[in-house]
């Protein structure tokens, strides 16, 4: 897809997307609950989401024999995630597979706490990664430990399902706790449909008390506002408003409000939206801990590269088992920008900016089929005057109609 630059500065509105996170989330409850009709409004668009209706429905509707049934996820790591949890509780044999990358995402952690509670389940191909053919039987709950090394989804995916289990759930977190709001996400959605948990440090204590049916809206998604940030950065003047979003949210990456405050975007909490707009105030080296917000950091990357600002990112530690190895891809892009992405230790890294960006060199940012990659190098238009985005569609993954909306705030055109 090739961007050309029309002008740098817009005044716009936005829609963003359904959060997925939600979506997914509230999915699950649906389906451990058994609620037939349970109303979520405003229910997310993105591929993934459809896939795990999809799932589901293949789930609960199809003939159990001794044959394994498929069940694809195709790189969806929530959906694979989550499913791993509900297929160990759900009676029949099942084949849970994915994509070539799914098939490098580690799953170990929560097969291992899912073995602990009396679960079955074998590993297809390679130990300790997908796919996994699974034994569902009634599982009863109980206490075990889970690792937050490598994903928060794990502890989400067995939270989920224990206000069903007889014992309910007492999990302990253990390793560094990596993407926390995430977590916190889903317990605060269980306890808006009746869930009774309590949170004691590193433990959490699920009781068996049963999901009650509850109206919910979901919130847009916080996540996808990060490239209109990025946007509004790399402008000249952009003004944007970000409809029906807000700061009082379930979302934990509300907190890039604070974080492209570093970057020269101000936000302002409106009565139908949030409305962010470029200053000229931008902090010298800025650090970005992201142990917590991981999918932010290839839009604050491209970001401080269109703005030729060194920066220093931690907590980066679990990148490289996302839909892409995102360290390694964003070490790969910027070199054509002349900018650099050094590591420094684990988890730990420095963006060295280029003294002048390249002029008149039409570049191509490869995506490596991630949906947040396609979508971060986008806003880079604003500052190279034209660019190519190999694969743009992938960003139905998460944003189905994000280039649409990004070609409507007259600060490119293009085709895709």
């Amino acid at each position: 897809m090739k961007l050309t630059l029309q002008h740098k500065k817009f005044k716009a509105q936005v829609s963003l997307p359904g959060s997925k996170s939600l979506s997914n989330r509230a999915l699950m409850i649906k389906a451990y609950a058994g609620f037939k009709q349970m109303p979520i409004g405003r229910l997310s668009e993105a591929d993934d989401t459809q896939m795990l209706i999809k799932n589901l429905d293949l789930i609960q509707n199809c003939a159990k024999t001794d044959i394994p049934t498929v069940v694809d996820c195709g790189n969806a790591g929530t959906v694979f995630r989550f499913l791993v949890t509900y297929l160990a509780t759900t009676p029949g044999k099942w084949l849970l597979t994915g994509t070539d990358r799914m098939k490098l995402r580690p799953v170990a952690d929560l097969v291992y706490s899912l073995r602990d509670l009396g679960a079955q389940i074998e590993y297809a191909e390679n130990k300790d990664f997908p796919p996994l053919i699974i034994q569902g039987k009634k599982l009863e709950g109980g206490k075990t430990t889970v690792s937050m090394e490598k994903s928060s989804q794990f502890a989400s995916s067995l939270v989920l399902a224990a206000p069903t289990w007889k014992n309910g759930l007492v999990l302990k977190l253990t390793d560094n706790l990596s993407s926390m709001p995430y977590l916190n996400m889903s317990l605060q959605l269980m306890r808006h449909y009746g869930a009774n948990v309590l949170v004691k440090e590193r433990e959490i204590h699920v009781l068996p008390v049963a999901y009650h049916k509850a109206d919910l809206d979901i919130e847009p998604d916080w996540s996808g506002a990060a490239f209109w940030y990025e946007m509004v950065a790399l402008s000249d003047g952009g003004e944007l408003l970000l409809k029906n979003l807000s700061l009082n949210s379930l979302q934990g990456d509300k907190a890039m409000v604070g974080m492209f405050s570093m970057l020269g975007v101000e936000s302002f909490q409106e009565p139908d939206g949030l409305l962010i707009f470029k200053t000229a105030k931008l902090s010298h080296n800025p650090e970005f801990n992201l142990q917590d917000y991981p999918d932010m950091l290839p839009s604050l990357v491209a970001c401080c590269a269109g703005l030729r600002l060194e920066a220093r990112f931690e907590g980066l530690e679990n990148l490289r088992f996302k839909e892409s190895d995102r360290t390694a891809a964003l070490q790969e892009q910027v070199l054509q920008l002349g900018c650099q992405f050094e590591k420094l230790s684990e988890g730990s890294y420095r963006f060295r900016p280029a003294s002048q960006l390249p002029s008149g060199k039409h570049i191509t940012f490869q995506t490596y089929h991630d949906h947040r990659m396609a979508m971060a190098f986008a806003p880079l238009v604003l500052v190279l005057d034209s660019i190519n985005i190999e694969n743009p569609r992938v960003v139905v993954k998460s944003y189905p109609d994000f280039w649409q909306q990004f070609l409507s705030v007259q600060a490119a055109h293009g085709e895709i």
